[in-house]
């Protein structure tokens, strides 16, 4: 039987508390350029409009991944990997004495949910209003007090909601009362990381590990997050380790048994990479997962690795990403309803 939070994910909505997930917000003549100095990517976005973007450390490893927003009168800065703390020391690090800028934890005052589904948007659209609806990814506006930002890392329609405290209890009760409509589920950050390693859509979670927590921005196929020439944070460390040939790269593979992080991936008795993470999915019905693979080896259609399992090797295959036909590429909020998905043509979630 199919995962109740899998198939919502997949085939109608589900909603997560994004605890994990730290606000800030940050104004002043000085807010450009300190984030200017934090982030990796060039700042080129207009009011209402957000980036993907990285935050590094001295050493240029990972510290946080980022969506920052243009807003009217600063910027919005949501991030995932250190701790509250953690963060807002490095962000005080950085910008140093004197420098014009306020710095607000954003979720003093709101709560912060995601809504990932094909039908998110039409759950979306009934709690917040149709206005949701014409949002582009990468975007956010502001309805019935409510922040909402279009991003998502599942590969489906994805809303982050940034929710004033004092009404989140009323806008919770309402918006599951709603959900029952699209099948509205309770969804785990768990269950998005294993949605994002689907669609290979990086996570800081991956980095979990002693291997990976080294790892740069080149090794996991993120040059796209980077300015070079930009003098952020951890970009003279990154310019030295990139002088030479990049050794690993970050790889997609589906496999017959069970993978774990850090497992050694052999071809013909030789060890070329290792297991970056890996899960279970319920939608393909087989293991999924990245490698950090011997950058010559490192391409999709290699059928002839393995890992070390305990009843003996077992077989993955390199493959591209994404690994499904995600519902909400074929789904349009034009046409299209929870309600009536039974009467519509749309290709299996699985090619095979």
């Amino acid at each position: 039987m199919l995962d109740a939070v899998a198939s919502a994910l997949r085939l109608g909505a589900a909603v997560t508390r994004m605890e994990h997930v730290h606000a800030l917000g940050l104004s002043g003549s000085g807010a450009f350029d300190l984030l200017d100095r934090l982030t990796t990517s060039r700042l080129f976005v207009r009011e209402g409009q957000m980036l993907q973007t990285l935050l590094l450390d001295e050493e240029s490893r990972i510290l946080a991944d980022v969506f920052l927003g243009a807003d009217e009168e600063g910027w919005i800065l949501l991030a995932e990997g250190p701790s509250r703390a953690d963060l807002l020391a490095h962000v005080e690090h950085v910008r140093g004495r004197g420098t014009e800028v306020t710095v607000n934890d954003l979720l003093a005052g709101h709560e912060l949910w995601s809504l990932d589904g094909p039908y998110a948007w039409e759950l979306g659209s009934a709690l917040l209003g149709p206005e949701l609806l014409g949002t582009p990814y990468l975007s956010f506006l502001r309805l019935r007090g409510v922040t909402c930002f279009r991003a998502g890392k599942t590969g489906e329609y994805g809303y982050l909601l940034l929710v004033p405290r004092g009404e989140a209890g009323g806008l919770w009760r309402e918006l599951r009362g709603l959900g029952r409509a699209v099948g509205l589920v309770d969804a785990s950050v768990a269950a998005l990381d294993q949605c994002a390693l689907e669609n290979f859509h990086f996570t800081i979670r991956a980095l979990a590990g002693c291997r990976a927590a080294t790892l740069t921005p080149a090794e996991l196929q993120l040059r796209w997050r980077l300015d070079p020439s930009k003098d952020f944070v951890g970009a003279r460390a990154l310019r030295a380790r990139a002088r030479g040939e990049v050794a690993q790269r970050v790889t997609c593979f589906v496999a017959r048994g069970p993978v774990v992080p850090e497992q050694p991936v052999e071809l013909d008795a030789e060890t070329v990479g290792w297991v970056l993470q890996g899960g279970w999915s319920a939608i393909r019905g087989e293991w999924v997962g990245w490698a950090m693979l011997d950058a010559p080896l490192a391409w999709p259609g290699i059928r002839r690795f393995h890992v070390a399992g305990m009843d003996g090797p077992v077989p993955i295959r390199t493959v591209s990403p994404p690994l499904l036909d995600n519902r909400s590429l074929f789904v349009d909020p034009r046409r299209h309803r929870f309600a009536t998905q039974a009467e519509q043509d749309f290709p299996p979630l699985v090619r095979r």
